[in-house]
């Protein structure tokens, strides 16, 4: 019989596939070596994995809960109070302020949950660099980014949709949001987690130079969306013809 080593054994197997995954990639990489670095036997991986792929899953799914996680406490904490107190009203292309001083605060809270994802992605980078490349692979996983999507979309079950339509207002994500949101939030996020380290190195910033000048630039593509009292969600002067 072997020891299962509860919470530490299986968090263990995690960081060990973690770091072959991240030098060797994901197809080089055996149950073998991975049992290897994390000092345990085969038979205990797939005690708690069915797979080598069943590994690379649970990562995954750590990541886009906590960001989930991450995104709600924002919405039910800052977005949903404003609602309460009757600063924000929720309108299907905007978020409408009733002055200044609440968008101002908006953007302030805004920014402190910048802040939390940033520093979140920076310290999951390496597990973020391993869904970067193998999505931009042709195999079993070439789809697994685009698993962030699914809480941007208008099913029922979304957490995100769910939080935001309990503020007693009618919300969807119309496709421009989705896309926006995929390519100019989440992209952006994970192109700088993956390349954090090579940035560093090729740049010499400190780790919290990189950090604050990133967040700048965040900041400025979300101020980008404030016209007056509003945060616009849709240009419809610039809707394309059906």
């Amino acid at each position: 019989m072997f020891n299962i080593g509860g919470k530490d054994a299986k968090e263990r197997i995690v960081n060990a596939a973690i770091q072959l995954f991240s030098r060797k990639g994901y197809d080089a990489t055996r149950v073998s070596d991975i049992a290897g670095a994390a000092k345990v036997n085969k038979a205990l991986i797939y005690y708690y994995f069915k797979s080598k792929e069943d590994i690379l899953d649970f990562m995954i799914d750590a990541i886009l809960r906590n960001a989930v996680s991450i995104t709600l406490d924002f919405i039910q904490s800052d977005v949903a109070r404003l609602v309460k107190e009757g600063y924000l009203e929720i309108r299907p292309d905007r978020l409408h302020f009733v002055d200044e001083d609440a968008v101002r605060h908006f953007k302030q809270s805004c920014d402190a949950f910048y802040e939390r994802v940033v520093d979140y992605v920076i310290e999951k980078r390496e597990v973020i660099r391993i869904l970067m490349l193998e999505s931009l692979k042709k195999g079993k996983h070439q789809h697994s980014l685009f698993r962030f999507m699914k809480f941007m979309g208008g099913d029922k079950v979304n957490p995100i949709l769910k939080s935001l339509s309990e503020t007693g207002h009618d919300f969807d994500y119309s496709d421009e949001i989705i896309l926006f949101q995929f390519f100019f939030s989440i992209i952006p996020l994970v192109s700088f987690a993956a390349y954090f380290d090579d940035i560093k190195e090729v740049s010499s910033l400190s780790d919290d130079e990189l950090r604050r000048t990133f967040l700048r630039v965040y900041q400025i593509i979300a101020a980008s969306l404030i016209s007056g009292n509003d945060v616009l969600l849709r240009n419809t002067a610039m809707d394309l013809p059906k």
